[in-house]
């Protein structure tokens, strides 16, 4: 190739991309508006169907061998848990320290019932704890699927090494579908920052099925899933 003909070629390049460092900002602030607005469509259309929502949820989540508990108050939150903790016989648990846990108040209430607590820096003692107790980021009612963002103070292992799996579900964390998860995870996930190193999404306790098709709970994680939801 000639220095001119290489010359013309760099030209080309050159003139192609001029202006578009001025326009990235303005690409990327039209982009975020557009996010934001669709997610406030979403948002509105959930608010207009959510108890029609609830009872979708709930029915899909016993279509897939989950337990729902159905609860009223925070207070009865701690009732229902501590309910289960007796019958199962439980004596010890692992716990997200998300916001809502500590507002009410739930990792002492245990404790002060004689629960063992079991912290998330072990993931082997977590395995061997009775039961993780979590919230859930967003919950998808047409599947019934709980869908859980991974950070220092919700770390996957809670719900996956337990033998029991406990999720709070609230009104706000409902969505339709995963359409609408997407839409808002999009306007919310703005930064690199906000992003989540993992995002678990669980539909039911775990299953395997060998190869005559015999299907088993529990080998790959929780073998039981409670949902209780407000």
């Amino acid at each position: 190739m000639s220095n001119n003909s290489r010359e013309e070629i760099l030209h080309t390049i050159r003139k192609g991309l001029e202006g578009v460092g001025k326009n990235e900002g303005k690409v990327l602030a039209d982009a975020n508006r557009n996010f934001h607005s669709e997610a406030e469509e979403v948002h509105k259309r959930i608010d207009e169907s959510q108890s029609a929502l609830i009872t979708q949820f709930a029915g899909e989540l016993k279509e897939v061998n989950t337990n729902v508990i159905e609860t009223g108050s925070k207070n009865e939150i701690k009732k229902s848990l501590l309910g289960l903790i007796k019958e199962k016989e439980l004596k010890s648990f692992s716990i997200w320290e998300s916001q809502f846990l500590k507002e009410i108040n739930l990792k002492q209430e245990l404790k002060d019932a004689g629960l063992k607590l079991v912290t998330a820096k072990n993931k082997n003692r977590i395995a061997n704890s009775d039961i993780g107790i979590t919230e859930v980021d967003y919950a998808i009612a047409d599947t019934g699927t709980l869908v859980l963002l991974t950070d220092k103070n919700q770390p996957r292992s809670v719900s996956l090494l337990p033998p029991i799996h406990l999720a709070i579900v609230r009104p706000e964390n409902l969505v339709r579908n995963i359409g609408d998860l997407f839409v808002i995870l999009k306007s919310r996930l703005e930064n690199i920052e906000d992003i989540t190193s993992c995002m678990t999404f669980i539909t039911g306790p775990s299953r395997t099925a060998d190869i005559e098709l015999s299907l088993t709970l529990g080998v790959h994680g929780p073998k039981e899933l409670f949902v209780l939801t407000l």
